[in-house]
């Protein structure tokens, strides 16, 4: 299969089942917090069974190998090529009724990949901005609900936090443990949002809507990471906390990944060194902020 059969393939069937979803999940309504396990905010939503059901339709008969979030789909030898799901990316702001939950897939020519390089077509559509980020030979772009044409979309790097707006992620109740690793990032940028999934706020990375996202919850798995490609034909970067390039990294599928997000190294490089400060510092201080008791 060459790049342009792959690449419309990859089109037909991911817009496919996006358009689907979005007409299934429209009329499932919001009924609030609807878990696997009450209480735990991690565990898996009834709309995600639902919009795992109508990917694992209108995937049947592709000869790929289907791998979903949260869901048993089963692998076949003869396979083709690998499609990876989140089908609702954002659940919890979906039950909620805000946001912009979206859907992620990922494709690759392999059956199963052994690491984030291996894809090589993402498409990440807003389920009610309808705004769609996709990969097209070697670039990322941007589709707007209502416009005739798309927008290639590149990083463009800032040189220094002080600059920079960060996607920081406390929630699920991990904020103790978040900000005992990331706290001086909120007080070194010039702002700070967190807008709703991984995949949405990866692309907003891509377009310099934001320049850098840290996740450091151990509390994201692969799937939370299917926007990669569209962030790397973008210029952009993902990195572990350590700096090493997480894509190209073995990947475990049922692992949580901790990560950097950004358009820029020297973002990146300038993070690692204040987390890795505060970490080994004994009298941490930021202006007249001193950090060193979120430590203990």
């Amino acid at each position: 299969m060459d790049e342009n059969e792959f690449l419309g393939k990859a089109a037909y069937i991911t817009k496919a089942i996006c358009q689907r979803l979005h007409e299934r999940i429209l009329k499932h309504g919001f009924l609030g917090e609807k878990l696997a396990k009450p209480g735990d905010l991690k565990s898996t939503h009834d709309i995600d069974y639902i919009a795992a059901d109508i990917a694992l339709e209108a995937l049947r008969g592709t000869g790929a190998n289907v791998f979903i979030e949260s869901i048993d789909t089963g692998q076949h030898d003869a396979a083709q090529f690998s499609i990876y799901i989140d089908p609702v990316d954002g659940s919890l702001n979906y039950d909620r009724g805000i946001g912009d939950p979206s859907v992620a897939i990922a494709m690759s020519r392999k059956p199963q990949i052994e690491s984030l390089e291996d894809l090589e077509f993402a498409y990440i559509l807003g389920l009610r901005s309808q705004h769609a980020y996709f990969t097209k030979t070697g670039e990322s772009h941007l589709w707007i609900n209502g416009m005739t044409k798309t927008h290639v979309i590149k990083c463009t790097p800032k040189q220094n936090l002080a600059e920079s707006v960060a996607y920081l992620r406390p929630g699920y109740g991990f904020s103790e443990h978040y900000l005992a690793q990331v706290l001086p990032i909120f007080l070194k940028v010039k702002d700070i949002r967190a807008i709703d999934n991984t995949a949405m706020e990866m692309c907003e990375i891509a377009r310099n809507a934001a320049d850098i996202m840290i996740e450091a919850r151990n509390a994201s798995d692969v799937y939370n990471l299917l926007a990669y490609p569209i962030l790397r034909n973008a210029g952009g970067l993902l990195l572990d906390l350590h700096g090493n390039n997480l894509a190209k990294e073995s990947l475990d599928l049922n692992k949580d990944y901790d990560y950097i997000a950004t358009n820029s190294q020297p973002l990146a490089i300038e993070a690692i060194e204040a987390m890795a400060n505060f970490r080994q510092s004994t009298n941490y201080t930021i202006g007249r902020f001193n950090l060193t008791t979120l430590q203990n």
